[in-house]
């Protein structure tokens, strides 16, 4: 029985990177090539039923980076419990999430309350906090939870008393009327949130970073991102993941480009040690160790292009069922992505 449903608003990290106009129109010519090349238009004839027909067909038979994006919002991340609505990090995904919420909850049975958990205060995970719709009306309900340091440096920000108030962002927490509650959380608490029972562990990122890990019904999804992961497997990561039903962490980098031996898109290639961020391998080994049986990695670095990142995938795919082989576990054990924005999982 599925418990959770998990929909992907952001997944970018770093910075927003939004599609440029020749990228937009490249995606178009790769995707009409590959068509014709593979006979998949001669058949089409204009009628009421093209455009079901086209969008069949570029859905089933595209491979993914030519007919889509894997977005270029930041993190956020909505999960639905069965009683609960949840929402992980406010990055630039956090204002669309909004727009849907604002329309979801036009109806008068809408129960108008969630529940918001910061995993930090880096300002791809907090930009979208002041475009965010629903906060400004007053009959919705919002508690935040984070920890004193992250909840501080939104005070900071967005408190009218502090000498930041205005200086990044207009509006001040006097204008968000929604918000009713805020709940500073530490490292290692638990607590509860309706039906679900949710843990904290701290990760190694700079400045500090929250891990949260979600249980209810049997069910487990853990949330890491933004962690550097200095052994393989990570054994405090590795124990707070165990026999997760979906693990979702960052992978932002190969390990040769952790080390520096290997640059990512134009970027140059250097050492990127204590910038709290991990590679792939090391991802996929936590998650075997781990036992976990769906990893899914997010925070992709904003260089890589969307052929880039299915390269990555296949990367990513392969490395787990080496990894698997030599944890004598059949392939089909875990599976392993990456994200894509507008991606909706359940659990």
């Amino acid at each position: 029985m599925n418990v959770f449903t998990i929909t992907y608003w952001g997944v970018t990290g770093t910075l927003t990177t939004p599609l440029r106009a020749a990228e937009v129109t490249d995606k178009l010519v790769a995707a009409l090539q590959w068509l014709i090349e593979h006979d998949r238009l001669a058949d089409l004839r204009p009628g009421p039923d093209l455009e079901a027909k086209l969008r069949r067909r570029l859905e089933e038979e595209l491979p993914f980076p030519l007919r889509s994006s894997y977005g270029g919002n930041t993190t956020c991340v909505e999960v639905q419990t069965p009683d609960a609505l949840l929402i992980l990090d406010c990055g630039s995904g956090f204002r669309e999430l909004g727009m849907a919420l604002a329309a979801r909850w036009q109806s008068k049975d809408a129960q108008r309350i969630a529940h918001v958990l910061v995993t930090h205060a880096h300002i791809d995970h907090i930009c979208a906090m002041p475009y965010f719709l629903p906060y400004y009306d007053p009959n919705n309900h919002f508690s935040i939870y984070g920890s004193p340091e992250a909840l501080h440096s939104l005070s900071a920000l967005f408190d009218p008393q502090s000498e930041l108030s205005r200086r990044y962002f207009p509006p001040t927490f006097e204008q968000m009327k929604a918000l009713k509650e805020f709940r500073p959380i530490l490292p290692g608490s638990a607590f509860k949130i309706g039906s679900t029972h949710i843990r904290t562990h701290a990760l190694t990122h700079p400045g500090g970073c929250l891990a949260y890990r979600l249980e209810n019904a049997g069910r487990v999804f853990v949330f890491a991102t933004d962690h550097e992961q200095v052994e393989a497997p990570d054994r405090g990561l590795m124990e707070f993941a165990r026999d997760a039903d979906l693990f979702y962490t960052e992978g932002q980098y190969t390990r040769g480009e952790y080390e520096g031996r290997e640059n990512i898109g134009a970027s140059p290639a250097l050492p990127r040690y204590g910038w709290g961020h991990s590679s792939v391998e090391a991802c996929v080994c936590t998650a075997v160790a781990a036992g976990v049986r769906e990893l899914h990695l997010g925070h992709r670095d904003p260089a890589r292009s969307d052929e880039d990142i299915a390269r990555l995938e296949a990367f990513l795919r392969q490395r787990l069922r080496e990894e698997l082989g030599r944890a004598g576990r059949a392939e089909d054990s875990c599976r392993a992505r990456v994200v894509h924005e507008g991606l909706v999982v359940r659990c």
